[in-house]
């Protein structure tokens, strides 16, 4: 009911400022439009404009809206007002009056103030042309009081230049109007005018031109930098462009100030966050700093007040499907993490556990019923699960999954140091938990801000000063409120509107440079005005409401947003004295073609023409000479040349664009860093060492620069129930149930359990979607197993051993995976490498851990892989009905060259070549790096062929060379990337065809 009562109110108020005829006849009961000059017939004055019988419904609507608030409309009420009145009333600075506003006005000349006298009244209206003016006043309608004319285009036979004529269409219908009234306004020219002075720039014959309603017969401009329109490729790029031509403007005018000038744009909420980018920076020039001070005029409030900001964020995550990213949109909010003291590790440990329990919606299994899912017992994914399992992981030792408390699974890898950091996301989703609770439930209005305002103190304390500017907002709508119960739904919706919407006032004098919304300036003057963003979104035609009676008819004095866009540029062009700087997108950011102006620009830039600016050649194309290109970037050269933009100037003032300019100008230069110690390291370990043996770009990416490129926080959650395993999760939960099904003597309660406990609290997928993966693991679990004990290498027989060697005063570290049975033997089990590729890792794993061994003294001589066959799944069959292999087994040697102090010797040079690896990147782009020692052709090809693969957007080579790598660049220091992998090819070689280990 409160949205449906918004928008009667705000449609019916409408009508009563725009049709305020129309209000008065539902008044006297007749169903009518509004009365206007020619539908008055005779002397009776019927109307004769019915509504029709389709919309009948909203002369009923507006009769039951009356009947219950019992109050009379505001017409009826005006036209009944009594005094006392002011004794005098002014009113400046418009371009127009509705008829409403005039009958308001002349009621209140009619009353008395208390001294006894009429109110004097005087409206100071804005009319940029005396001749104008002039020549309309011929054209004065009949007059006809209280009734307004029905619009007339605009005869095609005025005197005066095309664009000025229609561009002030408002300001002509304004005449017309007040003229239809019997109003007959004084015109007082400015008191600077003078018409026999000749304009000193391209700007000042444009405003004389406004002026005097038509261009002179003998003008003829010249472009000059009084008024430039500058084509740019994106909104950040026209704040860069802004600021370069403010800071020219300041250094030709030496008396210019920043509140001298404005920056206006029709999307200043788009463009504010750039601006505010681009302005902060401080730029150094000879020896002094330059910083432009900028203030952004009229923001919505959620963008000045972080308060608002985070009760926004509460709103939409009350009712709502609870996501992971809303949640924590709230959870992780600067005002709520200063007030329970929170830093970057505690969120990384609600990060981490949060993708551990696979928490994705819902609160709680009941409240999923809001969202069409009725299954109250269904708790897997839900935030107070995976709260309870955190809380019990943190409280139980590690050990087999299964139902503890109240049939919670508690997961692993917790301790007692995390219980400081989940604490307060446990309080945090308790508040949020009851505010949630209520929405299902009408409430006053009242009773709504209420709640609202004590969660907020609940989150975020109530000493902090953010919070006044919501707590303002929430007392103005308990002040209109009424008892009556409204939805959560409707609150939410008001509050965010409100809270996002512009402030509706704009301080332009603040001392600084203002940025603006698109308003109209009336004349008031700034010396530099700065029109940015006119873009195509900003004339897109608005989709009319057909229930809207107000469309009806077409009166004068009727808004036509066209028009008011029109008028708002020219109050623009009107109001700057020294400049006029306009920005749009002209360009575009892919092809880099020009694009064509939006409509009022063009007609704009055709009146520029028509003053006698010439034409220029831009790449093959006619442009005015007042439209000026840029290019895509700030650090293209273009920007440092004298005459790269405009004539004679160096554009850019950004040193640090300069020097960017400047290296990318300049030639490739082979990379030839000088020579780096490498960073001194006591320990090593042998998953580290394998990890380099596999791919020589390890070191450096996830050990000095610290990247996982397999994981991206930057994607969101979905907030739905997962119906599939990733890879990893198959994978973790696969060697978690094989280490159990081993440690527990295969038993068949162990499986039974496990099964139930991952069916519990989501592990894998519910409503059977996650028994095709139970199956494989289990599956695959009970097929190792017997193969391993028939090749008498039983799995309860592996032994992990601790081992540590000195290689060169370093210390190489890892686990021995040995047999008790057979001493000669590795046992390793990695279901995941199933192809060659996923082997790779394994293998020199094995590898590195059999040097280790020999270094050790231990006589281990070979090491087995146990791998899930690629081919395999649970009842897979092969091409002659046979069951397919679930097991496949590799074994890894050494060549039996190898002895006790060659495998010191590989591991001392392996050692050397991973610290070289650590401090500088070597990729080896597949094959490319070892086919570049013997034939650099082959290099390009096999180069060209990893990069477009799929799986290179994985690869550590997008992390260091990015998606579009060059093949010279990466192997610029062709001595350098020689000397390293000659020597890595070397002892990371196995013999063809083979898992035997024969380095070079």
């Amino acid at each position: 009911p409160l949205l449906a009562a918004w928008r009667i109110a705000d449609r019916f108020d409408h009508y009563h400022f725009r049709r305020p005829g129309m209000i008065l006849g539902w008044e006297d009961g007749k169903p009518v439009l509004a009365p206007t000059a020619e539908e008055r017939n005779g002397t009776g004055n019927e109307f004769l404009a019915s509504l029709a019988r389709s919309d009948r419904w909203q002369f009923d609507l507006w009769k039951l809206v009356r009947t219950a608030i019992n109050q009379p409309s505001p017409p009826a009420r005006d036209r009944n007002a009594q005094g006392p009145v002011p004794s005098t009333v002014l009113v400046a600075g418009l371009e127009s009056l509705s008829l409403q506003q005039t009958e308001v006005l002349k009621k209140l000349s009619s009353l008395k103030s208390t001294n006894g006298e009429c109110c004097d009244v005087n409206v100071l209206l804005v009319h940029p042309s005396p001749p104008l003016q002039a020549q309309w006043k011929q054209m004065a309608p009949a007059l006809t009081p209280g009734y307004l004319p029905e619009k007339r285009e605009i005869a095609v036979s005025q005197v005066g230049d095309p664009l000025v004529t229609s561009w002030l269409r408002g300001t002509q219908e304004t005449q017309m109007l007040l003229a239809s009234q019997g109003f007959t306004p004084k015109h007082t020219a400015h008191h600077e005018s003078d018409t026999s002075k000749q304009p000193r720039s391209l700007l000042e014959s444009i405003q004389q031109t406004i002026a005097d309603g038509d261009i002179g017969s003998d003008t003829v401009c010249k472009a000059d930098d009084s008024l430039l329109l500058h084509r740019c490729h994106d909104l950040s790029r026209q704040a860069e462009v802004i600021h370069d031509a403010l800071l020219h403007s300041l250094k030709q005018h030496e008396d210019l100030s920043p509140h001298d000038i404005l920056i206006v744009s029709p999307r200043i909420s788009e463009l504010a966050p750039h601006l505010e980018a681009v302005f902060s920076r401080t730029l150094t020039d000879s020896n002094h700093k330059i910083e432009l001070p900028l203030v952004i005029a009229d923001r919505g409030i959620r963008d000045v007040s972080d308060g608002a900001e985070l009760l926004i964020a509460l709103l939409k995550l009350i009712g709502s499907r609870c996501s992971v990213d809303d949640m924590l949109a709230v959870a992780t909010h600067r005002l709520v993490q200063n007030h329970y003291g929170l830093d970057d590790n505690a969120i990384e440990v609600w990060r981490r556990c949060i993708e551990r329990t696979r928490i994705r919606w819902g609160i709680d299994g009941p409240r999923r019923k809001r969202d069409g899912l009725d299954q109250p017992g269904l708790a897997a994914h839900t935030w107070w699960q995976g709260l309870e399992r955190m809380l019990l992981g943190i409280l139980l030792p590690d050990g087999t999954p299964e139902a503890a408390l109240g049939g919670v699974v508690p997961i692993t890898g917790v301790d007692t140091a995390d219980i400081e950091s989940l604490a307060p996301l446990l309080s945090i989703v308790r508040v949020i938990d009851t505010l949630d609770r209520r929405v299902t439930k009408n409430q006053s209005v009242g009773d709504w801000c209420d709640d609202l305002e004590q969660s907020l103190i609940q989150l975020i304390g109530d000493e902090t000063e953010e919070l006044e500017v919501v707590v303002y907002e929430l007392d103005q709508l308990r002040r209109v409120a009424t008892e009556t119960q409204v939805p959560y739904h409707d609150m939410k919706t008001i509050l965010i509107t409100k809270l996002t919407a512009a402030v509706g006032y704009q301080p332009l004098r603040t001392g600084a440079i203002t940025a603006t919304s698109m308003i109209p300036l009336r004349a008031v003057p700034f010396r530099v005005i700065c029109v940015a963003g006119f873009d195509d979104d900003v004339a897109e035609a608005t989709v009319s409401d057909h229930d809207n009676l107000v469309e009806r008819q077409q009166l004068l004095g009727d808004s036509d947003p066209r028009v008011n866009l029109r008028r708002g540029f020219l109050d623009c062009v009107v109001s700057a004295r020294d400049q006029l700087i306009i920005t749009c997108t002209g360009m575009s950011v892919s092809t880099n073609a020009t694009l064509p102006l939006v409509t009022p620009l063009a007609e704009f830039i055709d009146f520029v023409g028509r003053h006698g600016v010439p034409l220029w050649n831009y790449n093959g194309e006619q442009y005015s000479d007042v439209e000026v290109f840029h290019p895509r970037h700030a650090c293209s050269k273009r920007n440092f040349l004298a005459a790269g933009i405009r004539p004679g100037t160096i554009w850019s003032h950004d040193q640090k664009a300069l020097h960017v300019a400047k290296a990318l100008g300049a030639p490739p230069q082979p990379v030839m860093p000088e020579p780096i110690s490498p960073a001194p390291r006591t320990l090593l370990e042998l998953s580290s060492l394998a990890a380099f043996m596999c791919d020589p770009l390890w070191p450096f990416v996830r050990e000095t620069l610290a990247i996982n490129p397999w994981r991206n926080d930057d994607v969101e959650i979905p907030a739905t129930l997962p119906l599939t395993l990733s890879s990893y999760e198959q994978r973790e939960l696969r060697d978690n149930y094989i280490q159990g099904y081993i440690d527990s003597d295969q038993s068949e309660v162990f499986e039974n359990a496990w099964k139930d406990a991952v069916r519990a609290d989501g592990d894998v997928p519910i409503w059977g979607f996650g028994e095709a993966a139970i199956e494989e693991i289990t599956g695959f679990a009970q097929a190792v197993v017997q193969q391993t004990d028939e090749d008498s290498l039983p799995l309860v027989k592996r032994q992990a051993e601790r081992i540590r060697v000195e290689v060169n005063n370093l210390q190489i570290s890892g686990t021995l995976e040995l047999c008790q049975d057979d001493p000669l033997s590795l046992i390793l089990l990695h279901p995941g490498a199933k192809t060659s590729t996923q082997f790779r890792r394994s293998k020199y794993l094995a590898l590195t851990q059999l040097l280790v061994a020999m270094v050790a003294g231990v006589p281990a001589k070979r090491a087995y892989v146990y791998s899930q066959h690629e081919k395999w799944s649970p009842g897979a069959e092969d091409d002659k009905g046979k069951p397919r292999k679930a097991v496949m087994v590799r074994e890894v040697t050494l060549d039996n060259s190898i002895n006790r102090q060659d495998s010191q010797h590989l591991l001392e040079k392996l050692c050397t070549l991973y610290q070289q690896a650590a401090v500088s990147a070597y990729s080896s782009f597949g094959k490319a790096a070892e086919d570049f020692l013997a034939n650099q052709d082959k290099s390009r090809k096999s180069f060209s062929s990893f990069v477009t693969y799929a799986s290179y957007e994985n690869s550590l080579e997008v992390v260091v060379h990015g998606r579009t790598p060059v093949f010279d660049e990466v192997f610029a220091d062709a001595q350098r990337q020689k000397a390293f992998f000659n020597q890595y090819v070397a002892v990371t070689r196995f013999k063809p065809r083979t898992n035997i280990y024969s380095p070079e």
